[in-house]
């Protein structure tokens, strides 16, 4: 009964945050994507993305949107959030991680659902996006925490998965802000913020290496530019 709703009641919902959110971005951002086709063309992908600002979610569904259905997994802070919950529920997110009061076997036995979710999702050729470094950047560079896992405890577990990485450029706080003139006919020659995705294919990560080594190999990924990367 829930497939069915969601299928229909929920694709709608979808769609109209779609709408919203996509002429938002289209009336305040100059959004450019490369790589598209990589999505289309790969269902049940790992989408690892950079993480520069809390645009970063709604910005990225609402571009991919029409390509390929992605579930969004987010922490369980951000899914709880009154403000946030009912579309990122429409949106069908994967809550992870747990409260720390939890005991040790009820945080498990939640990550072992989370990890379900996940992997069932990308059997049924859905992808999954997720932000290896967990939350916006502090700083110039993406830094992930010693005990994030999710990319290597779901590649441990499907090797094969197919991988994509996603950067964002130009919408962080530590990124250059450069803007058109869209705005010009009203008088301001400041106008909307230039913002691209870039998406590439990955097919060097090891998931048998350590948690810090895989970690550290997958930050080179994250910070070094597309075009120089690949």
């Amino acid at each position: 009964m829930f497939q069915l709703i969601d299928e229909t009641l929920g694709k709608w919902l979808r769609h109209a945050f779609f709408v919203i959110v996509r002429s938002y971005y289209a009336l305040f951002y100059n959004v450019s994507c490369s790589g598209k086709h990589l999505l289309q063309d790969t269902p049940g992908a790992l989408l690892v993305a950079t993480h520069v600002s809390r645009h970063d979610g709604p910005l990225i569904a609402a571009i991919l949107y029409t390509t390929q259905r992605v579930r969004p997994v987010v922490h369980h802070h951000e899914y709880h959030n009154w403000f946030q919950w009912f579309p990122m529920f429409v949106a069908r997110a994967i809550p992870v991680s747990s409260p720390k009061a939890w005991s040790a076997e009820r945080r498990q036995a939640r990550k072992e659902h989370s990890m379900g979710r996940i992997l069932s999702a990308l059997e049924r050729g859905e992808s999954i996006l997720l932000f290896p470094a967990g939350q916006a950047r502090r700083q110039e560079a993406e830094v992930i925490a010693p005990h994030l896992s999710g990319v290597h405890d779901i590649l441990g577990t499907n090797p094969d998965r197919p991988v994509l990485l996603l950067r964002l450029d130009g919408l962080g706080r530590f990124q250059p802000a450069r803007h058109d003139y869209f705005w010009s006919f009203l008088g301001r020659q400041k106008g909307r913020r230039h913002v691209s995705l870039d998406i590439k294919t990955v097919d060097d990560l090891d998931p048998t290496q350590d948690l810090a080594t895989f970690n550290a190999a997958l930050e080179v990924k994250l910070n070094t530019p597309i075009r120089d990367a690949f």
